[in-house]
């Protein structure tokens, strides 16, 4: 064997340990269980429900994501004061984080935008339903902005002319991307996405998550 080859060699027995090293290390990456990024609130969060932080459970939402109007709906039935499950929302704080997947939903930065636009006038919750009650028809609308979104600034009586010119603003914008970055940190991917207590929410049924929030 002459020395070229030897090298050759030696030079293709470190590759394949390099190769092999960064394979085994991929595959033993610790597995993140725990994200206290969703333990605490930030000043800017949206929230309702117990004021006590004991429990808290981060939702990552896109307004335009038919899932998540499915848990919206969900969390509507908790939290109305006739419901048998009001008790859950007695113990559980509720924030609402944007996750805006604007690569498959056309409106879902704008729809964002707008909540935020009525946040500022202390009216997101009120926007939030509004948007996902009526989901089905400013997602078909060519420009859901002026033909959807302002009305509903108008119903709930916000200053239009403010609300309008918060959607363009870069504070908004760079508010929902605070979250949407966040969240991608944290390797979110879909929607809607829950944490409970840093967290993730893994669960097969929405009575299954309701069995999990009952029992805390």
């Amino acid at each position: 064997m002459n020395k070229n080859t030897i090298i050759i060699s030696i030079v293709s027995i470190a590759v394949t340990f390099l190769l092999l090293f960064g394979v085994y290390k991929l595959i033993n990456q610790p597995v993140i269980t725990d994200f206290p990024q969703t333990k605490q609130l930030k000043v800017n969060d949206h929230v309702k429900w117990s004021p006590e932080k004991k429990n808290i459970l981060v939702e990552y939402s896109d307004f335009q994501c038919p899932s998540c109007k499915g848990a919206h709906d969900f969390l509507k039935t908790i939290e109305a004061s006739d419901s048998a499950d009001f008790d859950i929302a007695k113990k559980v704080t509720f924030v609402y984080r944007y996750f805006p997947l604007f690569q498959i939903h056309d409106k879902a930065n704008i729809a964002a935008y707008a909540a935020e636009a009525a946040g500022i006038q202390g009216k997101f919750w009120e926007m939030d339903s509004l948007l996902f009650d009526n989901q089905q028809s400013w997602t078909g609308s060519k420009d859901a902005m002026n033909e959807y979104f302002i009305k509903y600034a108008k119903e709930l009586e916000l200053n239009v002319d403010q609300f309008a010119k918060d959607t363009n603003s870069a504070e908004v914008k760079n508010r929902v991307t605070e979250d949407l970055r966040e969240a991608e940190q944290m390797g979110v991917n879909s929607t809607p996405t829950f944490f409970l207590n840093g967290q993730k929410v893994v669960v097969n049924s929405y009575n299954e998550f309701k069995t999990l929030l009952k029992n805390l």
